[in-house]
């Protein structure tokens, strides 16, 4: 992910286990069973910049312990102002999927995930 002085207002980040290898258009149905969502970023107002390698970083504020299996990730916000640019790849199968909030009935699912890179400690 890049971009040139990008503004988010409101910018959440949530993760989250997938219930399985594929999306469906029901946002909260693709949630693994028994479980939530958890928030680990936010700010009222976040500015997203390109660190000179072609990518966006965010320093989480709440450590996620990843155990394994098909991570969820959520990023919402209100409004953006600027340009940003995802890399992404065709995964063959539903793998992104956007809505309005994850308490929407229904999205549009993509085959095109974007490359996020997700470091841990």
């Amino acid at each position: 992910m890049g971009s040139s002085s990008v503004i988010l207002d409101d910018f959440k980040m949530s993760l989250g286990y997938a219930g399985g290898d594929e999306l469906g258009t029901d946002f909260g149905a693709n949630l693994a069973a028994g479980t939530s969502l958890s928030p680990v970023f936010s700010g009222a107002t976040v500015s997203a910049a390109d660190n000179g390698n072609g990518r966006v970083v965010f320093q989480l504020d709440t450590p996620f312990e990843y155990t394994g299996g098909n991570l969820l990730i959520d990023f919402s916000f209100a409004d953006i102002s600027g340009s940003m640019y995802v890399w992404s790849w065709d995964a063959g199968g539903s793998a992104i999927l956007t809505a309005n909030g994850t308490a929407a009935s229904t999205g549009s699912a993509y085959s095109f995930p974007p490359v996020i890179v997700i470091k841990g400690e």
